[in-house]
């Protein structure tokens, strides 16, 4: 009788401390959950903080935000429309990198065969589209001309072909990179992506 007994508080034993751990697996899950959509949260409200290279070139940075498939697609559902267009599968992507560009210079030059009067004449012009707006001023012989350009790139890293397609689904994908922009008369000559994984 004393053997049943035994046998039971250890089977009620076991089962407590299976159901616990459990649990507490959960709980660390929901916490780790938690922390990662709070620092979500603080990351989307921060403005980026610049600093400058070793060889002097001006770096922007900012924290990287993490989130699953179904809470980037509610998310960014604008970015996930410019994915589809891009004819890529939103449900194989592994990171998407979006990036805008903004360049503005201030040029200061002199006119060549200018008209001299007795008086100054300033003339200006401006022109703008939806990724230029030029303005400049001409007085006397000096002409000053402020141009700012606006470019929208984005950056999609995804699973893409099979590496031995002829092993078809016992094959992996490997991950393929593509990146656009929005300037007609922009060309990226450049890019690259590193993911490093433990």
């Amino acid at each position: 009788m004393k053997t049943k007994i035994l046998v039971i508080l250890a089977f009620i034993i076991i089962a407590l401390s299976s159901v616990s751990y459990g649990v507490f697996k959960l709980y660390l899950k929901e916490k780790k959950d938690n922390n990662r959509l709070s620092k979500n949260i603080s990351s989307l409200n921060e403005n980026l903080t610049y600093y400058k290279s070793r060889n002097g070139h001006l770096v922007g940075k900012n924290s990287v935000l993490v989130f699953r498939l179904s809470e980037f697609k509610s998310s960014f559902s604008d970015l996930a429309e410019q994915i589809e267009d891009l004819r890529i599968n939103v449900n194989r992507i592994s990171s998407v990198s979006n990036t805008v560009i903004e360049s503005e210079k201030h040029i200061t030059t002199t006119l060549k065969d200018s008209i001299i009067n007795d008086t100054i004449i300033a003339k200006t012009f401006r022109y703008n589209d939806a990724f230029y707006d030029i303005k400049g001023l001409a007085i006397g012989s000096t002409q000053t001309v402020t141009i700012q350009s606006t470019d929208s790139i984005l950056q999609v890293v995804y699973k893409g072909k099979r590496r031995k397609p002829y092993l078809w689904f016992l094959s992996k994908r490997q991950l393929e990179q593509v990146i656009t922009n929005k300037n007609p008369n922009s060309k990226i000559t450049y890019s690259k992506h590193i993911e490093i994984t433990k």
